[in-house]
Order: C-alpha cells, then sequence, then structure tokens
C-alpha cells in the first residue's frame, strides 16, 4: 500500500504544469540552440499575434509591436505593464544580448520592464519557419503559471 501511494504521489508530481500556457502551442517550436543561428536573421519587425491579443484581452484594433535593430537595440510599442498587464501607450527601447555558442541560445534584455524573464524566447512557427519572440510574464497575484506575449516576424 505504501508504495502503491508513493508511486501515485510522484506521478502527480510528475504530470503537474509549471509552464506558460502559450508555450503548449504545438504550432511553435524553440529554436534549436544546436544549430547556429546569426543575429541577422532575427533583425526586423515582429507583430503580436491574435492569440496574445484574446488571452490578454487587447483589443484587436491595438497596434502592438516590436523592432530589432542591426545596433543590437530592441525599441517595443504599447507594451503591458508586467506587475497588472494594463496596456500602455508608450515605447520602450533597451539593448539586447545574444549568445549562440551552439550549446544555448538567449538573447537578453537590458531593460527589465519589458519581460519578467529579462529574455525573449527564441521560437519559430513549424509550418513556414517563420520566427517569432516570446515575452515572459510573471503570474499575478493569485494565478498559478505565468503567460506569454508572442511577436510573429513580419516578412
Amino acid at each position: 500500500m505504501k508504495k502503491l501511494f508513493l508511486f501515485t504521489i510522484t506521478l502527480y508530481l510528475l504530470s503537474c504544469q509549471d509552464g506558460p500556457r502559450a508555450a503548449l502551442n504545438e504550432n511553435f517550436e524553440s529554436a534549436n540552440p544546436k544549430v547556429k543561428l546569426p543575429y541577422s536573421d532575427l533583425i526586423g519587425g515582429y507583430v503580436l499575434d491574435d492569440d496574445s491579443k484574446k488571452r490578454f484581452n487587447i483589443k484587436d484594433t491595438a497596434k502592438m509591436d516590436l523592432q530589432i535593430k542591426k545596433d543590437t537595440s530592441l525599441v517595443v510599442n504599447n507594451h503591458l505593464a508586467l506587475n497588472d498587464r494594463s496596456l500602455l501607450n508608450k515605447s520602450l527601447q533597451s539593448k539586447l544580448y545574444y549568445i549562440n555558442d551552439l550549446e544555448s541560445i538567449y538573447l537578453g534584455l537590458f531593460n527589465h520592464e519589458i519581460s519578467s524573464s529579462g529574455r525573449l524566447g527564441i521560437y519559430y512557427r513549424k509550418s513556414d519557419k517563420t520566427w517569432a519572440l516570446y515575452v515572459y510574464f510573471k503570474p499575478l497575484k493569485g494565478q498559478e503559471h505565468g503567460d506569454y506575449l508572442r511577436y510573429i516576424k513580419v516578412k
């Protein structure tokens, strides 16, 4: 009986989901750190996808985008406040640092008002290999999971 109880508890703990909801979208996959991804491939404009707008109750008319520039700077227009997820109609800028040493891949931010984790997750859409950047938001008080805003690269 004790073995069955321990097995059940272990199975329950292993099946718990700690991750954010948006990361579970099977249409997107994390960038593989073992494949060289030049920084130049990330440069360009990105727009907030419709799924993120629905999950965060953002009006379809709200124009939210971000721009990664050659000089390793990032500009985010109409961002969300990290503490209460309210829409702020202002731009934020940050310098970026990028690491892809074939062991890990990391796109870090110097401005910690943009993402709770201090970085942008690099993903791609499986169907057409379009790049996507995930901006992490920690859980609000009383919530179990954090969430992501997903920005899709505009061609």
